[in-house]
């Protein structure tokens, strides 16, 4: 779905549910958000030619968090594009790179005896798919700075779901790509899901930091598009 004249909306689907990486383009940059739980990669190549380009030429991912369904196929599309670059926020890092064991993954080892059979089996999984795609982040970034390409895109720190998760804010179109920090309900954009949420005091003082931005529309990655246009 385009939603601005550099700004395509990718939908991915996936467990019976949908994702929404983000892809935007200038005349030398092709920059994909985000990428997808493991096994996802050719619908990522799909949904990127459908766009109108080729997954080869990426030129840089970036990955607003550590989540496995956020960084599933970086390895994969590193090896169809392997000049690109990874690029992430510096409290992210280490858990993308396998500095520090994911969050997650590190809250359900801690309690692995005592979990039921299915939650076991989807903490192997968890742990398997991330011990086989630690990914080496090329550049660490901080709230406020711009990376200068695609018309700006600005890191917006928006902690609480992880611990560095990050937002980006296109500024040439004013839209918001949210990761999983912003959501979509009712018409209206809203903080983290609770339930995954590492820190959710957090998570609602980085949704009211996201919306003193002039937003025109929000990409959420698991909701979809808002249309926020005045």
């Amino acid at each position: 779905m385009k939603i601005a004249n550099n700004v395509e909306m990718l939908e991915i689907a996936g467990n019976g549910t949908f994702i929404y990486p983000t892809l935007v383009w200038d005349g030398g940059h092709l920059v994909l958000m985000d990428a997808g739980l493991p096994g996802q990669t050719e619908a990522i190549k799909q949904a990127v030619s459908d766009a109108g380009f080729s997954a080869e030429n990426i030129t840089e991912i970036i990955l607003t968090h550590q989540d496995i369904d956020h960084t599933g196929c970086v390895t994969d599309l590193l090896n169809l594009a392997p000049s690109a670059k990874v690029i992430a926020h510096v409290e992210e890092a280490p858990y993308i790179d396998g500095r520090k064991t994911p969050i997650k993954l590190a809250a359900m080892l801690e309690k692995y005896d005592s979990l039921p059979d299915e939650q076991k089996a989807w903490c192997d999984m968890l742990k398997a798919g991330f011990s086989n795609r630690n990914i080496t982040v090329n550049q660490t970034v901080k709230d406020g700075d711009v990376l200068p390409f695609c018309g700006g895109i600005e890191v917006v720190y928006t902690p609480g779901h992880t611990p560095g998760h990050m937002c980006l804010y296109l500024r040439e179109s004013r839209i918001m790509v949210g990761g999983d920090a912003l959501n979509i309900k009712d018409g209206q954009m809203t903080g983290p899901n609770p339930q995954h949420t590492y820190d959710m005091e957090l998570g609602r003082k980085s949704l009211e930091k996201s919306k003193t931005f002039d937003i025109s529309g929000l990409v959420s990655y698991h909701c979809g598009y808002l249309n926020m246009a005045k």
